[in-house]
């Protein structure tokens, strides 16, 4: 009785971590999914171009900085909670003071000259190479001298009557391109799983789910405050008339925080001043999703296109 006690408070213990390591599992997982990715986008160009991003993630424990300015050139910095890993401010190291060397006073036998080993070594003289030239030479005429060509006249050359197999591909050829019936040869070349995929039906249905998906994900990924100063002209009245209607379109859509002011005389592009700001939910992104796999059209081709797989293996 006592055993099967303590077996049970084992289990009972047991269970408890392991409920408790799902829970925190789940608490991770949840973090991840509805953390928000910030992201801010700041830049000018009036004398100079110049501008700063940002990223943060997980609530500022993670951060991506950085700039770009013509005297500093591009910075870059990345930082995981308390820990930089890219970038920061380097600290200058200390210069060390170079060490004097000692000085040794010359021994008196190495200032005497070694006058007789200086009389018997003799400078060495050259051969001149002479013979070498003339067969380089030799060499490099042979490469450059062009290869003779025959000339062969046209009545020469025999020309092969096409038989009777060539003559009989062509006419089936022709047939089927003036009829519009292809040969059961190539129609044996379509790939099965294209015919699989041509033969799904509510097409429709399909493109209507997709189409919302890309609007969920565009919406989960645009920014949400935008605002843009600029005088812009592409040197054709015309094509700055449609910048300027596109520029009414959006401010329509954001009020005040678009400012294009037009240019018809030059293209330009002056006083740009341009601040955007948003963020992206993973959790929205991957809810779009799922709802796309999850509509009846798609659910039913996606299992249509297992069967086949699972018959195409098994053959």
């Amino acid at each position: 009785m006592k055993a099967l006690l303590i077996l049970l408070g084992i289990l009972k213990w047991i269970g408890i971590v392991l409920l408790a390591l799902l829970l925190l599992i789940l608490l991770i997982v949840l973090v991840v999914m509805l953390s928000p990715i910030k992201y801010r986008l700041e830049g000018e160009k009036k004398a100079e171009l110049c501008g700063s991003f940002g990223v943060s993630w997980l609530f500022g424990a993670v951060k991506v900085d950085g700039g770009y300015t013509p005297a500093e050139q591009l910075k870059l910095k990345v930082k995981v909670l308390w820990f930089t890993l890219m970038g920061g401010e380097e600290k200058p190291k200390k210069e060390k003071k170079p060490k004097k060397a000692k000085k040794k006073a010359p021994k008196k036998e190495e200032l005497k000259p070694d006058l007789q080993a200086a009389e018997k070594v003799e400078p060495k003289k050259e051969e001149p190479k002479a013979e070498e030239k003339p067969k380089v030479k030799q060499q490099r005429m042979e490469q450059k001298q062009p290869k003779t060509v025959r000339r062969v006249k046209l009545s020469e050359i025999e020309e092969k009557p096409p038989t009777e197999d060539t003559e009989i591909v062509l006419l089936e050829e022709d047939d089927a391109f003036f009829t519009g019936e292809e040969s059961e040869e190539k129609k044996g070349k379509i790939p099965p799983i294209v015919k699989e995929i041509w033969s799904i039906e509510d097409k429709k249905g399909i493109f209507q789910a997709l189409g919302k998906l890309l609007k969920r994900l565009i919406k989960g990924i645009l920014p949400g405050d935008i605002f843009v100063k600029a005088t812009v002209g592409t040197g054709d009245p015309t094509t700055t008339g449609y910048v300027l209607a596109l520029a009414g379109i959006l401010t329509a859509k954001f009020g005040n925080d678009i400012q294009i002011s037009p240019d018809f005389t030059k293209a330009t592009a002056e006083d740009v001043e341009v601040k955007v700001k948003g963020k992206i939910v993973l959790g929205k992104l991957v809810w779009a999703v799922l709802a796309f796999v999850l509509t009846k059209p798609v659910r039913k081709a996606i299992w249509k296109m297992i069967k086949f797989l699972r018959n195409k293996d098994k053959a």
